[in-house]
């Protein structure tokens, strides 16, 4: 352990970089606010078309991301879809494991419902942060609270195990990702927990209506399309969008891009 978190310091020192891919849209406001004891940011465009707050769960293999790595992405959305956008700097395995970081988002989420519960929410996840929102909703549905208006999910990492056919179809295609990276830091994340971690395991009876948006080039491939399936067979409202080309989260280090503009505008019409 001692070893893997001199590594781990490393990861994130480098993963924190991403965040200096590209200039923030400083016509945004950045505040920090800590929500039930954890640590949050509010991301405050100059224009708002209403009172919706957009909740942002951050990727990075449970175990990296920052305010670092997602402040400049994060105020290009909230320009763009002209709603506040809250993100939620949970807690990071292997030093706090699952469920820590569910936990985390619970204790925003139910603060935020019971000071505005006439606001509509909606959850924004990538790659990592689709695990802990999938943990999540399922949690708060098991506890009756009310539930996000609709939920979007950008590379969503789903399938712990790592089994899916996309690890093998598209190892090529992927410069970023492999199952053997995935693998090790989905056990760091489970713990002692195990299965009881992994949310493909979950099993719901109703879902929010989705976007899950992935891109050609990702070995998660299939953790999106095989979620997408799962949503249509109970009825789900899901759309799902793979993008030509496109690598892991690739909004993260190229805002500007045609891919990155388009999925802008999907999430737009999304939540409109």
């Amino acid at each position: 352990m001692d070893n893997f978190l001199t590594e781990i310091k490393h990861f994130r020192e480098f993963y924190n970089g991403l965040g200096k891919c590209y200039d923030a849209d400083y016509s945004v406001t950045v505040q920090q606010e800590t929500i039930n004891g954890v640590s949050c940011y509010w991301f405050l465009p100059q224009l708002l078309l209403d009172e919706d707050i957009v909740i942002s769960l951050h990727g990075g293999s449970y175990a990296m991301g920052s305010i670092h790595s997602h402040k400049a992405m994060l105020t290009h959305f909230a320009s763009k879809l002209n709603r506040k956008i809250l993100y939620i700097d949970y807690a990071l395995a292997p030093e706090l494991p699952y469920p820590a970081g569910v936990n985390d988002f619970l204790a925003v989420y139910q603060f935020i419902i019971s000071h505005s519960p006439k606001t509509n929410m909606w959850l924004l996840a990538d790659s990592a942060g689709g695990g802990i929102l999938l943990s999540g909703l399922h949690r708060l549905q098991m506890l009756g609270l009310s539930e996000p208006a609709g939920v979007v999910m950008i590379s969503p990492w789903i399938d712990l195990r790592c089994i899916n056919e996309s690890y093998d179809e598209r190892k090529e295609l992927d410069p970023i990702l492999s199952r053997e990276e995935l693998l090790r830091f989905a056990g760091y994340y489970a713990g002692e927990a195990g299965e009881d971690a992994d949310p493909s395991t979950l099993n719901f009876t109703h879902f929010p209506k989705a976007l899950i948006m992935t891109g050609t080039r990702e070995v998660l491939y299939d953790d999106a399309g095989n979620f997408y399936e799962k949503l249509l067979q109970m009825g789900a409202d899901a759309t799902f969008a793979a993008f030509e080309s496109q690598t892991h989260v690739w909004p993260l280090t190229n805002i500007q891009s045609d891919a990155a503009q388009q999925m802008l505008d999907m999430i737009c019409d999304f939540m409109n």
